[in-house]
């Protein structure tokens, strides 16, 4: 190169790409410290708490958060109370508590809301909340007791087809005693999958009889995205710049497949039920949709319906694409986490022989395959286990919330901060976070007594008086959270558990595959079952499974 050409300008394309790398790192520093600067003059300095283990962990070494979080949070409760601070991603702190008047507020008071780190992980699929009361009355009479007890004929036909599916596996390859080796956990994902299709949207996404390119597409979709490392800078980099969004990832790009197929989807059911009840409601000479014409058994059918209301204000109605929406938050939220919750309850019996056998007894006694919703519970021990199922395998074992503005949290009992004061309450500042610590409030002695780390289904015979306080819309448990933005669908859940882990119990006899030890948990947003011995298969649950004759 001459000399000359050495003092040439650079080609337009670098100093472009220059200025991009230079503005982007720019930004970058720009955010970070105000982040840092906001936090060290924020009050939840005042607040006593864990050390960072590591800039980019905060107080958690990274293979703890993914799997033991919860314990590791028990140990700083007994260390510093019901309230108190850790570092977070890039040690920044977040406010962490357990009591019960604390909590209670959060979730019901106006100046809380979710987390943009909530609404970046899952806000495409889930929406962004606009409107959230107007749509929550419209929703409300979709997962009311009167459609639940109707849905639930459908959730026992579809637990007779799983276990019909099993069965038939079992005989194409069976072992000297009938058994079968099977992932159960894969089997509940496509069971689930294929309840909510019909119970949501009265479609059939064939799961268990022939695993279509459609089901298959969604199952392995949510799986990718579902199942990304939370601390890979990929991942958190997008949550602290927006704009790094765009970027696509492999985690982006199942998303995306994924969201195609279920807007797809979307938009062919809308259009098809809404001609349908227009249809009807012409047939029958009437003016409009009226709230008393609300019925049917699929979800969608009666939002629809409730949506399209002559008798409710227009400024209350959804739009098409708030319409949409809906769609993949009841896949979401009615799949992979009642398939956790299954398969978790699966794991529990099989590590107690005693609650084992006398759910077998229960089942097993009872008169039908096919019981009613009021029949499902009316089986005393089932109800018992699957609340201590949910009590201690929450499948979403934390949440957060963050505060729109300056406020002021009151507590039911003081605490000291670091400085050795007393306080009757926490401050927080705009922007800051709160956890809702689910399963933790689960495992807290002072709540449950001394065996509150033990699965005892028979404590529901008559729970802790400390207990009643516990937020909750179900039994004195934090699972399905409280206040506005508790779960709506917490009844069609419940039932849906029931029929499933009623069905197993009364069909097979089962025991896990793999040694107790080799099930471990990883936790990214839900709770799954892991194996020690294959972490790079992803979550698994292997059983022995043989099907019970019956009389």
């Amino acid at each position: 190169m001459s000399l000359v050409s050495s003092y040439l300008p650079l080609p337009e394309t670098y100093s472009v790409v220059t200025a991009a790398v230079v503005s982007a790192v720019t930004y970058i520093i720009y955010i970070v410290a105000s982040l840092v600067i906001a936090h060290r003059s924020a009050p939840i300095r005042d607040l006593r708490g864990p050390k960072s283990v590591n800039w980019l962990t905060g107080s958690y070494e990274r293979n703890v958060w993914m799997s033991d979080a919860q314990d590791k949070q028990l140990e700083w409760v007994r260390e510093y109370g019901p309230v108190f601070r850790y570092h977070n991603w890039f040690n920044l702190k977040r406010t962490y508590t357990t009591d019960l008047r604390a909590l209670k507020h959060i979730l019901n008071a106006p100046e809380f809301d979710k987390s943009d780190n909530a609404r970046s992980v899952l806000g495409d699929f889930l929406g962004t909340g606009l409107k959230h009361r107007q749509q929550r009355r419209i929703m409300n009479p979709a997962f009311g007791l009167p459609q639940v007890k109707v849905l639930s004929q459908l959730f026992v036909e579809k637990a007779n087809e799983l276990r019909d599916a099993l069965i038939a596996e079992a005989s194409q390859s069976p072992g000297p005693d009938g058994s079968v080796r099977l992932d159960i956990y894969l089997w509940l994902n496509k069971i689930t999958l294929d309840i909510i299709g019909e119970a949501g949207f009265n479609h059939s996404f064939g799961s268990l009889s022939s695993y279509l390119d459609e089901a298959h597409t969604l199952i392995d979709g949510l799986h990718k995205f579902m199942s990304f490392d939370p601390f890979s800078i990929k991942y958190m980099i997008p949550i602290f710049i927006p704009l790094a969004r765009r970027i696509p990832t492999d985690r982006s790009r199942a998303q995306a497949t994924t969201l195609t197929a279920i807007r797809s989807l979307s938009k062919s059911l809308i259009s098809q039920k809404k001609a349908e009840i227009l249809a009807a409601t012409e047939s029958d000479a009437k003016s409009g949709v009226e709230k008393s014409d609300i019925q049917g058994r699929d979800l969608l059918s009666l939002l629809m319906k409730a949506n399209m209301a002559t008798d409710i204000a227009d400024s209350a109605r959804m739009n098409e694409e708030e319409i949409l929406a809906q769609v993949p938050t009841f896949i979401i939220a009615g799949h992979e986490t009642t398939s956790v919750a299954v398969a978790w309850a699966i794991y529990a019996l099989r590590n107690h022989p005693a609650v084992h056998a006398k759910l077998n007894t229960e089942a097993r006694a009872f008169h039908t395959d096919t019981p009613t919703m009021d029949e499902l519970n009316g089986m005393t021990y089932l109800d018992y286990v699957i609340r201590e199922v949910l009590r201690l395998h929450a499948p979403v074992p934390e949440t957060d919330r963050v505060a729109k503005e300056d406020t002021v949290v009151p507590l039911s009992e003081p605490f000291t901060d670091r400085h050795g004061i007393k306080r009757h309450e926490f401050r927080m500042r705009k922007g800051d976070v709160v956890v809702i610590p689910i399963l933790v409030v689960h495992k807290l002695k002072s709540l449950w007594g001394d065996d509150a780390d033990e699965f005892r289904p028979e404590r529901w015979e008559t729970i802790p008086e400390a207990v009643k306080a516990i937020p909750s819309v179900f039994s004195n448990l934090l699972t399905f959270l409280a206040g506005p933005h508790a779960c709506i669908g917490y009844r069609f859940a419940i039932i849906e558990i029931k029929a499933l882990l009623f069905t197993l119990v009364r069909s097979f006899d089962f025991e896990l595959a793999v040694p107790s030890s080799d099930v471990t948990r990883r936790t990214v947003i839900v709770t799954r079952p892991l194996l020690s011995s294959d972490t790079e298969k992803g979550p698994q649950l292997p059983l022995i499974l043989r099907a019970v004759k019956s009389d």
